[in-house]
């Protein structure tokens, strides 16, 4: 797709009749402005990629083909909307839609599908090994497009970010304290993920998984299979503002309880706070890890799949806030799924208990 002259002219109606014409284009390295100021009144100041309100970071990215930005543009040149895809997520390789925005007067013309679909028809995006597509579960509308546009879902990423009422409440919803994510995986270029070290638990939910992507893979689910490195490689981020945290682990070390507990100490006190753990299938330590973080209220909440490096099963921990399956909607395609997550956070809660 060449920057220059890729552009959709529309003119769409909304339910009362209103007509709105408008061009879909992608943005250039000029509108980060403006694209910041769409991001401001979505989120706030609160979106947790600090990076995204720096004028310079978004304009290079724009400019290095990092980040891709559809943007609805009116005649005078306004933009009042745009959905955002990043290269240079925390899965390298993947690519990553996110910051969909449109501006609440402007609801109602169906542009975020036209949003979406202008991104999705982008040829350079097939290089990447999956496109994600993180939809809130209150927003069935995503999923039914993700859905259409040939996602799955892999899995859910909960209790993340705690929502701006002032500004990320435009629809009136009974929300709970933190978002949930739906994770929609699209596949691309990568078709075989290697040899999955599942724990036997899991093993039929993440065959199902792969089987719908289309990918090949390998089993190999004995328990006792244990970490053969000394020392864990993982990254730890925590988000104050938020009290999330999350941990990417890509190799289990026989250090990892240690960790563990020196993470749950230092965060799991703090009012709200919450984990997600991704934890690589690819790593023979995974069975280890998952019986570890399960002994500590860690419970399955599925994968982050087709990941440029490895294979992520996710585990969470809400020890303070509830885990909010009764604000979770999602479409019938996805119910298997989400009966399967909710019946392993019965389980650890009744663990727990005993």
């Amino acid at each position: 797709m060449n920057k220059d002259n890729q552009a959709l002219m529309l003119k769409e109606y909304n339910k009362k009749g209103a007509s709105l014409g408008m061009r879909i284009r992608l943005a250039h390295p000029d509108d980060a402005p403006q694209v910041i100021a769409l991001l401001i009144k979505q989120h706030g100041k609160t979106y947790p990629n600090p990076r995204f309100y720096d004028e310079a970071w978004v304009r290079q990215g724009i400019d290095a083909g990092i980040l891709y930005f559809a943007v609805v543009e009116l005649p005078d040149g306004t933009l009042v909307g745009m959905a955002g895809s990043d290269a240079g997520n925390v899965f390298p390789g993947s690519l990553m839609f996110m910051l969909m925005t449109i501006v609440p007067s402007l609801r109602g013309f169906g542009l975020g599908k036209h949003l979406h679909n202008f991104l999705l028809q982008i040829g350079a995006f097939d290089k990447y090994t999956c496109i994600y597509m993180h939809c809130l579960t209150l927003d069935t509308a995503s999923q039914i497009f993700c859905n259409g546009s040939g996602g799955r879902m892999t899995g859910l990423l909960m209790n993340r970010y705690i929502y701006d009422t002032e500004t990320e409440n435009l629809s009136g919803l009974h929300l709970p304290l933190k978002r949930t994510h739906l994770v929609s995986c699209i596949p691309k270029a990568k078709q075989d993920v290697g040899v999955l070290y599942t724990p036997a638990a899991h093993t039929a939910y993440i065959e199902d998984v792969y089987e719908s992507l289309g990918a090949a893979y390998r089993l190999d689910s004995y328990e006792e299979t244990k970490p053969r490195a000394m020392h864990s490689l993982l990254t730890i981020t925590q988000y104050e503002y938020h009290r999330y945290c999350e941990l990417m682990i890509k190799e289990t070390g026989r250090d990892f309880v240690s960790i563990l507990r020196d993470v749950l100490k230092q965060y799991g006190v703090l009012e709200q706070q919450t984990f997600n753990v991704f934890v690589n299938l690819n790593d023979p330590g995974c069975p280890e890890a998952c019986r570890v973080l399960e002994e500590q209220g860690f419970f399955f909440t599925g994968l982050q799949p087709l990941s440029g490096q490895c294979e992520y099963m996710i585990m969470h921990y809400s020890p303070h806030i509830p885990v909010p399956f009764d604000k979770i909607a999602v479409i019938q395609e996805f119910n298997k799924q989400l009966s399967y997550i909710k019946h392993k956070y019965q389980e650890a809660q009744h663990d727990r208990k005993n």
